[in-house]
C-alpha cells in the first residue's frame, strides 16, 4: 500500500514538472477574426492561404495595440527635439559618406536630393538602428477588428470612438490585405516582417501599401528588401519622386515629405536635418 502511494507521489510530481516546462499555451483569437478571414477571402485572397496564415501559433491580437491607436493624439512638436542636435547631425552626414553610393544612385535614377533621404531615414528609424518589434501581421489584424462590438466591449473602448475605430479598421484591413497579398506573391513569411506599433516596416517605416507601390531594389539583387540601406534609400526616393519631389524646386520637397508623413512638425524637421547635412 505505501509502495502505491510513493509511485503515486512520483507519477503527481512528475506531472507538475512537466507542466512547469511546456510553453504556455496563447490566449484564442478573436471571434471577430473568423469575420475577417471571410472578408480577406472575398477580397480576393485564397482561403487555404487565409487559413494557415491564422492558423500559426504566431499569430497573436494584440490589445494594448488597438487601445494605442483608438486613443492616439495628434503628435505634438517635442517629440521631434531629440533630433536638433549636433550629435545627430553629425551622425547624419557620416551616413551621407558612408552610403554615398546607393545615395547617388537613387538620387540619379529618382531626382531626389540625397540629404533628404538621410533626413526621413534619420526621424523613422534611427538610420537603421530603431525599426520596431512587433509582428506586422499581428498588428494589422488586430487593428482591422478593432471597431468589432465583441472587441469594443472587451477592451472597454469609448462608445465615443465609434467612427474614428470604423475608419481604422477599414485602413488596417486594407493594409493586411495588401501585405498578405505581397507576401504570397513573393513567397514570403508574414511572420518574419517585425514594425512599429503601426505596422510600419524596415529602415525607411513603410506601410504595405507604400511596400507595393514604391518598393525599389537599390542593389540589383532581383528582390526588395526594406531591411537593407541600398533598398531603404531607393525605396524612400521612389515615394518622393511619385509625391511630386523636384530637386529644382525647393517648394516640392516640402509638399512630397509631407505625404510622406502628415505633420508639419515632421517636415520641419526631415529638411532642418537635410539643412544640415
Amino acid at each position: 500500500m505505501l509502495a502505491s502511494r510513493l509511485r503515486l507521489v512520483k507519477i503527481f510530481a512528475f506531472l507538475g514538472f512537466l507542466s512547469l516546462s511546456l510553453p504556455a499555451l496563447a490566449d484564442p483569437p478573436p471571434i471577430a477574426y473568423v469575420d475577417l478571414k471571410n472578408q480577406l477571402v472575398r477580397k480576393g485572397l485564397d482561403r487555404n492561404y487565409v487559413n494557415q496564415v491564422f492558423a500559426d501559433s504566431r499569430n497573436s491580437f494584440l490589445p494594448d495595440v488597438v487601445k494605442k491607436i483608438a486613443y492616439l493624439k495628434k503628435e505634438t512638436r517635442d517629440i521631434y527635439a531629440k533630433f536638433y542636435t549636433p550629435q545627430v547631425a553629425a551622425r547624419g552626414r557620416a551616413y551621407l559618406q558612408e552610403h554615398r553610393a546607393e545615395l547617388k544612385r537613387a538620387a540619379d535614377r529618382y531626382g531626389v536630393a540625397p540629404e533628404v533621404i538621410v533626413g526621413i531615414l534619420t526621424v523613422e528609424s534611427d538610420l537603421g538602428n530603431a525599426t520596431g518589434k512587433y509582428l506586422v501581421f499581428n498588428v494589422f489584424a488586430s487593428l482591422a477588428v478593432m471597431d468589432n462590438p465583441e472587441i469594443i466591449r472587451e477592451l472597454g473602448l469609448s462608445p465615443t470612438l465609434k467612427a474614428r475605430l470604423h475608419k481604422k479598421a477599414a485602413w488596417a484591413q486594407r493594409e493586411l490585405l495588401t501585405f498578405l497579398e505581397y507576401c504570397r506573391a513573393k513567397k514570403l513569411d508574414p511572420f518574419f516582417y517585425k514594425g512599429s506599433w503601426a505596422g510600419a516596416m524596415g529602415f525607411c517605416q513603410f506601410l504595405p501599401t507604400s511596400l507595393k507601390n514604391c518598393g525599389a531594389d537599390g542593389d540589383g539583387d532581383g528582390r526588395v528588401d526594406l531591411f537593407t540601406h541600398a533598398d531603404a534609400i531607393s525605396s524612400i526616393a521612389c515615394y518622393l519622386h511619385q509625391s511630386g519631389f523636384k530637386q529644382q524646386n525647393r517648394a516640392t520637397w516640402r509638399r512630397a515629405v509631407y505625404r510622406y508623413n502628415h505633420s508639419e512638425a515632421y517636415v520641419d524637421t526631415v529638411l532642418y536635418l537635410a539643412a544640415q547635412y
